[in-house]
């Protein structure tokens, strides 16, 4: 928290310390180039601790746009524009979407079962790690907070892998439970 506070106000270079500061890089999971993207912003636009919330609580990741286009969008479409992701394929955009969906991200153990259609799945995920995408927690799949803002699909319904992810989704947890059967501590 020190560090990521220390990045915003070497910036911001307001000597007076606010709990606004501080849960907005929390949110930003502490992200070192968000935290100096909306910095920033701040001191470019000059808004007070109100106005900085207000700004952010309203626009998440297009906040963190400057001047000079410098954004987390456009980092985040250059690792889009590789090689290393356009070889992953057309699903790969729409499979972090999903990931985006779910506060936790993907158990690593559903990803056959939800992704049935996508070839290479684990080698997939495995490239997200890579180019930094996600990340490997407890067992899940996610993303930092600003890459799942960005990410999250602006219309659930309209992408097809993820209605069919969580209809998938959804169905195994609507298994009927009886305590009287051995597949009860499954279930």
């Amino acid at each position: 928290m020190d560090s990521a506070c220390d990045i915003f106000y070497g910036i911001w270079n307001n000597s007076e310390r606010s709990n606004v500061v501080n849960d907005l890089v929390r949110r930003l999971d502490f992200h070192a180039l968000s935290i100096t993207l909306l910095a920033t912003v701040a001191l470019h636009n000059m808004w007070d601790y109100d106005r900085l919330a207000r700004e952010w609580d309203a626009h998440r990741t297009q906040v963190l746009r400057t001047d000079y286009n410098e954004s987390l969008a456009a980092t985040i479409e250059l690792s889009l524009a590789s090689p290393t992701f356009r070889r992953l394929g057309a699903d790969a955009r729409d499979l972090l979407g999903v990931i985006a969906f779910f506060p936790q991200g993907v158990n690593e153990k559903n990803i056959n079962q939800l992704f049935p259609a996508i070839s290479n799945r684990t080698g997939v995920f495995d490239k997200f790690c890579t180019l930094s995408l996600t990340y490997r927690n407890n067992r899940f799949v996610t993303m930092l907070a600003p890459l799942r803002d960005y990410f999250y699909p602006k219309e659930p319904l309209s992408s097809p892998l993820l209605r069919a992810t969580k209809d998938h989704y959804f169905c195994r947890l609507s298994v009927a439970i009886d305590i009287t059967q051995p597949s009860f501590k499954e279930s």
